[in-house]
């Protein structure tokens, strides 16, 4: 559709979300501050097109987010290894959870 611009939904993170960024980009960066400037630019990018099409993500299973309900939270990968949790409400995406799929996440829900 030329000339029209596409539904835009409101990212809203929580402030666990956001601790749990920070926490990844505190400990990347202790290593390498390169790949942590690249986890918050990929996290950005991958906002945005959250925010245009957050219905093109598959829902997060067992694994990424235990004990919630089926077909509760979606789930957006970046930067190779870490994944965005976020449900969509209406016109607005709550982002719940950024993890790294390497650790236990039995603990977040």
């Amino acid at each position: 559709m030329q000339g029209q611009k596409m539904a835009r939904y409101k990212i809203r993170t929580s402030s666990r979300a956001d601790a749990m960024l920070l926490a990844h980009a505190d400990f990347l960066s202790q290593v390498s501050p390169t790949a942590a400037r690249k986890l918050l630019l990929e996290l950005g990018r991958s906002k945005k097109v959250i925010a245009r099409t957050p219905f093109i993500f598959p829902y997060a299973d067992e694994f990424d987010a235990p004990g919630m309900p089926s077909e509760t939270y979606r789930k957006c990968g970046f930067s190779g290894r870490y994944k965005v949790l976020f449900l969509v409400e209406g016109r607005n995406v709550y982002i719940d959870a950024i993890i790294d799929s390497r650790q236990e996440n039995a603990e977040l829900f």
